[in-house]
């Protein structure tokens, strides 16, 4: 069991100009080995932000839709309720909502007079945790060559199924969006969007191209220390989609019409077609 002062330093580790520390909640909130996470204990139920965010591993995955994410969805996965199911979040929407996160982790009853300042954190203690987390956690995503990729979504399983609906550049002519298809639709329109700030500024660590995923993983690994534990599972393949024929799939106008829409991706990740 690590003594009391390590457990803050572990769990709550703020600008030394913060106001009084919170140190009842934070003895009663922080445990070892929880990567920064407020556990609410009997206050809430809840525990999880969402499947991108592991906090005892101290890791989050931008797990940008069919970019072979299942697999280490899955790994990374923790038991419990989250507060946003979509398992496909984007860097500023994880980054967000952090703060709500932490908010409703922190959240109690009263149970003294007047509100004792040992107990109970102020929001901007819970602000500074939520970006402290934000910043010390090892962020990554997975890409995708955009051809195989809208290809994907037009082959898949799940979401909505339109292979039998429609011939495959009728598809690429009404593709919108990176998400198009998918059970859960954004307006982000490509990968890119999910690993960027307002600004356009990449917030992710690692981009693992889903063409290089055995090196990949083992970058991650490496540059992780080994604490992710991620390995090469391939989960939820879809033959209809091999990689190796896609270029069958296309026509002409078909290929113009990918390579116009995902431009950005094509020209900051190098892919071709």
């Amino acid at each position: 069991m690590a003594a009391p002062d390590q457990i803050e330093r572990t769990a709550y580790s703020l600008a030394s100009t913060r106001p009084r520390p919170c140190r009842r909640w934070l003895a009663s909130s922080a445990q070892p080995g929880d990567g920064g996470r407020l556990q609410p204990g009997k206050r809430n139920a809840l525990r999880l932000l969402n499947e991108a965010v592991n906090f005892e591993r101290e890791a989050i995955f931008i797990a940008v839709p069919r970019t072979g994410t299942t697999s280490i969805r899955r790994q990374l996965a923790q038991s419990g309720p989250a507060l946003i199911e979509n398992p496909h979040l984007t860097i500023l929407q994880v980054r967000d909502s952090l703060y709500t996160h932490f908010l409703l982790n922190s959240l109690g009853r009263n149970r003294s007079f007047p509100t004792d300042p040992e107990a109970v954190p102020s929001d901007a203690d819970v602000r500074r945790m939520a970006a402290e987390t934000f910043a010390r956690f090892f962020k990554f995503a997975s890409v995708r060559n955009p051809w195989t990729r809208a290809l994907s979504l037009y082959k898949r399983r799940q979401g909505l199924q339109l292979s039998e609906k429609m011939d495959f550049e009728t598809f690429c002519e009404g593709l919108r969006y990176a998400s198009d298809t998918c059970s859960h639709p954004t307006r982000v329109q490509n990968q890119l969007d999910w690993i960027t700030d307002e600004n356009g500024v990449v917030l992710v660590d690692y981009v693992l191209r889903l063409e290089d995923l055995d090196a990949g993983i083992r970058e991650i690994n490496e540059r992780t220390d080994g604490r992710l534990g991620l390995r090469v599972l391939h989960l939820n393949n879809n033959p209809a989609s091999n990689p190796d024929a896609y270029r069958e799939a296309y026509s002409a106008k078909a290929r113009d019409h990918v390579a116009a829409l995902f431009a950005r991706d094509i020209e900051h990740f190098g892919y071709d077609f």
